[in-house]
């Protein structure tokens, strides 16, 4: 049948993106080339701000004190939030800013930069724990053309489900991030721990483009560290991360919270791919950059449409399901749904091929995040299988309602 063959063809187009993807990731992020680091450093050039809202008082305490260990000034602004945040900062030699009221996220981060002067700027989370060195080896990454510098992020686990998946997700992110930094820029500068130049992001980040944004002239409160990102990248600038230092933060509690973090992550992705992609952002990311963006972004709503036709296939059909195959999460969204039989060579050598390119694919690119976890592999395994599975969904839904932005979605 011509509908079979053409069904087939898109799957073996869409299969070999794939391997490609998967084979020059788990390579770049398996041997990564550290970059240019620099040695004469000095972290009280550094203000670092911390802005907080309704974050539990210890996990609190424990990100203050770990600030106090950098050897830099710290503010912290408090989002209508006041005590027990300024008594905690000004205990640890910090300086406490508060807003009576609820701004966002964004908002504070703003209020923080207006009063840092230093070459450096350094932004955290409020429930994010960083390591003693942090800002020191952070800033011997600042090469000549570096304007941004992350870390690796890990997820502590407690015990559950969430925090599970949420880590299987970080070493995917990682492994993509690597491939990325080795070529010169980053998906994304994670917000969670973040360092810049001061000048570079200071006047963008009091302008009112970056604070009032609009889509289709309704004010949206987009991700800070992706709108960083695009602008860094539009400016031509390059970011790297520091994967010597590893930070921890804290697992969304309950599914309910992992699922309005994943939208609003999803929601700001979506509107930076369609505008970078239309302002020539993309390009200036150079050509491996933006392959990592295409295949991230459009696969899924590739794979959704062959769901789809799937589907009306199956409706059509029903004498030709032979089994359900679930190899991993991308076969399964995208070209392992349902398999029938072929109904001539042709397709039975395509169906073949997907099959062989899939298993390699799928191996490696598993074998390569597994890799990054030291304990509890098979259960981290599972439940990241389970989490991506869910996210593909969520980026769909995310698509669909990208302008719908919240100020502190996930607390």
């Amino acid at each position: 049948m011509k509908d079979f063959l053409i069904i087939y063809l898109a799957l073996l187009a869409v299969s070999i993106i794939s391997f490609v993807y998967y084979i020059l990731n788990a390579y770049y992020s398996t041997y990564y080339i550290k970059g240019d680091t620099v040695s004469d450093v000095d972290p009280s050039e550094t203000t670092i701000i911390m802005p907080v809202y309704n974050e539990d008082t210890e996990v609190f305490r424990k990100a203050i004190v770990s600030l106090k260990l950098q050897g830099a000034d710290f503010i912290v602004v408090g989002d209508s939030s006041l005590e027990p945040y300024k008594t905690i900062t000004e205990e640890n030699g910090g300086k406490f800013i508060y807003l009576s009221k609820n701004g966002g996220k964004k908002n504070a981060l703003v209020q923080g930069i207006k009063y840092a002067s230093t070459k450096y700027v350094m932004f955290v989370d409020s429930d994010t724990i960083i390591p003693a060195n942090t800002l020191k080896s952070m800033l011997t990454y600042f090469a000549p053309g570096i304007a941004g510098v992350g870390v690796n992020i890990h997820i502590k686990n407690d015990g559950t489900y969430i925090s599970y998946a949420s880590e299987f997700i970080e070493r995917l992110t990682e492994m993509i991030s690597k491939s990325m930094s080795r070529h010169g820029n980053l998906y994304v500068l994670d917000g969670r721990c973040a360092l810049y130049k001061t000048d570079v992001v200071k006047p963008f980040m009091t302008s009112d483009e970056f604070l009032n944004k609009k889509i289709l002239g309704k004010k949206v409160v987009l991700g800070d560290d992706m709108q960083l990102t695009s602008y860094l990248i539009k400016n031509k600038y390059k970011m790297i991360k520091d994967y010597d230092i590893t930070v921890e933060t804290e697992p969304q509690h309950g599914l309910k919270k992992f699922m309005n973090q994943q939208i609003r992550w999803s929601r700001r992705g979506w509107y930076f791919f369609f505008k970078n992609i239309s302002d020539g952002t993309t390009k200036n990311g150079g050509k491996f950059y933006t392959f990592e963006i295409l295949y991230i972004y459009l696969i899924p709503i590739i794979g959704f449409i062959l769901l789809l036709l799937r589907g009306m296939f199956f409706l059509r059909i029903m004498g030709h399901i032979d089994y359900l195959s679930i190899s991993s999460i991308d076969n399964f969204v995208m070209h392992h749904f349902f398999h029938f039989h072929p109904h001539n060579f042709l397709e039975s050598a395509i169906n073949g091929l997907m099959y062989v390119l899939g298993a390699i694919g799928d191996t490696i690119f598993v074998g390569a995040i597994m890799l990054r976890i030291p304990k509890n592999r098979i259960r981290t395994l599972v439940y990241g299988a389970i989490g991506l599975g869910i996210l593909f969904f969520v980026n769909i839904y995310g698509l669909l309602t990208f302008w719908k932005q919240s100020k502190w979605l996930t607390r």
